[in-house]
């Protein structure tokens, strides 16, 4: 959920002159955890972790139609205790969000300065490590599931400059009233647990960041929010002789939390096909119990009687036959057929609806492996690179805005004037390729294309900064 400056504004007012601030957390918390758009997050978030609304349905009950002594039809849930209630959960959407992430940042991206910085990229190099390329991918998922995602940057206990993400379901953003792009405030809460009269309770605890400061409130046991402490985004302590002389409070002059949007709606990758799944997953799994619950054979037998249906049963698995008492009487075996081909043409079309609205690649298809060139690969993912386009720009603006954050801090620290402006980002794309032809346009790209280019795009480079420190290395021994 996002509101305006005037929005917030119009509520302070309804508040009264107090500014009840108490009063204002309380109904827009309220309200942001009803809202359709925290709905879809959490729906997101449960469909990637395989929780499915399949799970919630007890196929041992089916509606049937009844008629009353008054002759009205009605209908009433039958429950069938021998009905078997398997659950076939098909996940769907966390294939085709793996494989955008594992597409887009599987790779750890390539930095550069224009102007060729040496020591500036080297500091580049060293934060995009392991640690940020996890972080990213975690980033990007999130943003896949939800619509939006939210990287935090702050300083820990010991000064050190540090990131980590934010679940979007825990922010509520206030954008700026004319056009609505710029982050004025953000409001975080979450739970935690406290003590009260020894008792371990949940509380809710709310963060509210401006451009220079952050808020602290903590819900008491009547639902109201007690401000704690505010103070700047980082506080730096002068010491004399080993004792505080003075604190300051600093801020960054923006709200340091960074949005990762999946796309300009904000919309999640599991919205255009959970339907499509949920129909997936109900045929799968009703066609599942019903073989679960086939009979191979039934017996048709007429002019026998005296003996139960277990005795005759008995008799035909020892003797392999009955004795019939009536002359015109019959034995026939029948057996249960099921529209197996109907069932399974109709999941076929499906699933490729789930794969070409998800724009997804389906590596199951018949169509992989008849034709391997380039040309014919990129073909198969016509779709696929149509979503991931889109959200490349998205992904460079997050990551730059990251970077102004880091490189202000170096500025900081060691008295430099690097601007954050001048860097470069490559993301090393991850997908299947046809790496003979790869490799043969890479080798007569050469002194057209820029090393570091050419090696983010080599199939064996994985790390293109310590690809190009290896290199180097092997230069200077060569040349000893």
């Amino acid at each position: 959920m996002f509101i305006t400056e005037m929005e917030l504004l119009k509520a302070r007012l309804a508040a009264g002159k107090s500014l009840n601030d108490s009063h204002i957390l309380k109904e827009i918390i309220q309200e942001d955890k009803n809202s359709e758009k925290k709905k879809k997050m959490e729906e997101g978030e449960r469909y990637y972790k395989g929780e499915h609304d399949i799970l919630q349905k007890d196929f041992r009950r089916s509606p049937v139609s009844e008629t009353g002594r008054d002759g009205e039809e009605s209908m009433q849930m039958f429950f069938n205790p021998n009905r078997s209630n398997h659950h076939c959960v098909n996940p769907f959407h966390h294939t085709l969000v793996a494989q955008k992430t594992a597409y887009l940042v599987g790779r750890e991206p390539t930095v550069a300065v224009k102007g060729g910085n040496i020591a500036f990229e080297k500091e580049l190099a060293e934060l995009v490590d392991e640690t940020f390329n996890s972080m990213l991918q975690k980033w990007l998922t999130g943003a896949a599931n939800k619509g939006v995602e939210y990287l935090h940057v702050y300083y820990d206990e010991e000064g050190e400059f540090r990131y980590c993400i934010v679940p979007a379901e825990e922010i509520i953003v206030v954008y700026d009233e004319v056009y609505q792009q710029d982050i004025r405030e953000v409001i975080r809460y979450y739970d935690i647990k406290v003590l009260d009269k020894g008792r371990e309770k949940t509380r809710r605890r709310v963060e509210w960041w401006t451009a220079e400061n952050v808020t602290y409130y903590t819900e008491n046991g009547d639902g109201e929010f007690l401000k704690d402490n505010e103070s700047g985004h980082w506080t730096v302590t002068e010491l004399l002789d080993g004792e505080e002389r003075e604190v300051f409070q600093h801020g960054w002059g923006r709200v340091p939390f960074i949005p990762l949007r999946n796309n300009d709606k904000e919309m999640t990758d599991l919205q255009l096909v959970k339907g499509l799944i949920d129909a997936y997953d109900y045929v799968s799994s009703e066609g599942t119990n019903n073989l679960l619950d086939l009979v191979d054979l039934y017996w048709v037998i007429q002019g026998y009687g005296g003996e139960t249906a277990s005795a005759v049963a008995r008799k035909l698995q020892v003797n392999k036959a009955v004795q019939i008492s009536d002359s015109s009487g019959s034995v026939e075996a029948k057996q249960v057929e099921l529209p197996v081909e109907g069932r399974l043409d109709w999941m076929q079309m499906l699933r490729k609806d789930i794969f070409h609205f998800g724009m997804g690649v389906d590596t199951d298809s018949d169509d992989w492996g008849k034709a391997v060139s380039g040309v014919a690969l990129k073909f198969q993912y016509a779709m696929f690179y149509l979503k991931i386009n889109g959200i490349v720009p998205e992904i460079k603006r997050a990551m730059k805005e990251f970077f102004r954050f880091a490189v202000e801090d170096w500025n900081r620290e060691n008295g430099t004037d690097w601007d954050w402006k001048k860097i470069q980002i490559t993301l090393n794309t991850n997908g299947i390729t046809d790496d003979l032809e790869t490799m043969q346009i890479i080798k007569e790209s050469k002194d057209i294309v820029s090393e570091k280019t050419l090696l983010g795009k080599h199939p064996f480079v994985e790390d293109v900064n310590s690809e190009m420190e290896q290199l180097e290395r092997e230069r200077k021994g060569k040349q000893k």
